[in-house]
This record gives C-alpha cells, sequence and structure tokens, in this order.
C-alpha cells in the first residue's frame, strides 16, 4: 500500500478536484466517507480508489479492496482533510463512478417512482435516497436546477443508497409525459388544498409521486401532468412537514395502499 505524503500528489488533487460539481460531471466520479459507506459501495463494483489515514487500522477493509482489485492509498494525517468534508471524519474515502441513468430508455414497470422537483437541500436529498431505496422505489428522478445528488453531503446522507437506486436527473414534464404514454403510470401531486389525504388514496399499480421543493412545492406544470392531488393532513397548526418526512409519509403511504 503506497503512502501519499505531499498535497501535490496527482491522485489526491483529483480527488480533491470531486469535491466541486463541475468536475464530478467531468469525470463521472463523486466522493464517498466513512466506514460503513464505503464498505457498503465496494460491494457494488463501482469503487475505484480508497483513501485511509495513516493513523487508522483500517486492516480487513484494505485486505476486500486489494481483493476487489480496488488501489488503496495511505494518506498522511495532515493531508486526509483534503479531502474529507467533515471536520471530524472516520479517516476513509473513496472514488465512486458514477450510474448514469438515460430517461428515454426506462421501460416502467408496477411500482413506485418518486419525482423531487428544484429540491435544494442536499441532506433532504440524501434522507429522501435512503428511504426511497427502504420503501423499494424503483426510480428516483430529479428535475432541472435540484440539488447535486452526488455532492458529499448529499451522498453522506444515503449511507450509501445512492449506489442502490436509479437517479435520473434534469428530467422534465415532457420526458414524464412520455413515460406516462408508453406505461399504466400514474401521477399524483402533493398540494397543500383541495387534495385528497394520502391515507384515502387507492394508488396505481404503477404510482408516481411529484414533490416539490422546500420553499415553494410543486411548480404549476407538474399539476398538469397530474391527475390527482393528495395532501397529508395536518392535526395541529402547522402548515406543512420538512420535505424529507413528507416524502418517506407518502412513499410508504402508497406501499400500506397496496397491501
Amino acid at each position: 500500500m503506497e503512502m501519499i505524503t505531499s498535497k501535490e500528489n496527482k491522485t489526491l488533487k483529483y480527488a480533491q478536484s470531486l469535491l466541486q460539481k463541475k468536475y464530478r460531471k467531468l469525470n463521472g466520479e463523486y466522493l464517498a466517507e466513512g466506514l460503513r459507506t464505503v464498505t457498503d459501495m465496494m460491494a457494488t463494483g463501482l469503487v475505484t480508489t480508497i483513501f485511509v489515514r495513516e493513523d487508522i487500522d483500517y486492516q480487513k477493509i484494505v485486505k476486500e479492496a486489494e481483493q476487489l482489485h480496488i488501489k488503496v492509498w495511505q494518506v498522511q494525517r495532515n493531508l486526509m482533510s483534503h479531502i474529507e468534508s467533515t471536520v471530524t471524519g472516520q479517516g476513509i474515502v473513496a472514488i465512486v463512478k458514477k450510474e448514469v441513468q438515460d430517461i428515454s430508455t426506462l421501460k416502467v414497470s408496477d411500482g413506485l417512482y418518486v419525482l423531487l422537483d428544484e429540491i435544494q437541500d442536499p441532506g433532504n436529498l440524501g434522507t429522501i435516497i435512503r428511504t426511497a431505496v427502504a420503501a423499494g422505489v424503483k426510480g428516483l428522478f430529479l428535475t432541472k436546477g435540484s440539488a447535486d445528488p452526488y455532492n458529499e453531503k448529499t451522498v453522506r446522507s444515503t449511507m450509501s443508497a445512492i449506489t442502490k437506486i436509479p437517479i435520473f436527473e434534469n428530467a422534465s414534464t415532457e420526458d414524464v409525459k412520455r413515460l406516462m404514454a408508453d406505461s399504466e403510470l400514474t401521477a399524483y401531486a402533493t398540494a397543500l388544498h383541495d387534495a385528497l389525504p394520502i391515507q384515502e388514496v387507492k394508488f396505481a399499480k404503477q404510482t408516481l409521486l411529484l414533490l416539490g421543493n422546500e420553499a415553494n412545492g410543486l411548480s404549476d406544470d407538474w399539476f398538469e401532468v397530474a391527475k390527482h392531488r393528495i395532501t397529508i393532513p395536518m392535526y395541529g397548526p402547522i402548515e406543512s412537514l420538512n420535505l424529507a418526512v413528507a416524502s418517506a409519509l407518502c412513499m410508504y403511504a402508497v406501499r400500506e395502499s397496496w397491501l
């Protein structure tokens, strides 16, 4: 296992560049950090490189990585902060390949799909991705202007779930209309008013949940796509819920309606 002792090391500098969206997009790779996350991702075949801080003993994961032909670098303690996004990191970071999805080739089957319209908070997005995997969501669509799903905060929040669900970026109303025309996909738009409570809905066998962003909700164009409006009842003096919480309630309401 080779040691990185200089901030000028090319591999370290490349990893550091992946903290910026433009380089993630250019190279089709991103960073993931934390022992559990990196360990889970290794099995996907998407991890290309692992960095381990010199003062931490991760012999088991190093051995597994080498068996999978993943390059492992040991990094001096003072240099690890160049690629860790957390103040008190666990001393392990991986370079991971993106899985690029093409919405034009997607064939919809029975199940649950989710669309997020211009979601802004990376932490919310990460939590929703993790919940979507738990709820058995078959595909996640992000519209143009949404937070980058490969942002380090998003990836950290997913706890490796980002590698377990197809994510389609820059989805448009035209994309979704085409999917609906070619399948039995039924769209349900979340709304605050003039909508049916989620617990009263019998969701279609091919369901698409449309969820708006944290500040403004769904844009008008998406209400034209959806045949149905759904809402989460508020039983106390509050208008709405955090987007990640609302998404989880809606996803599980769909699953429960199918029981």
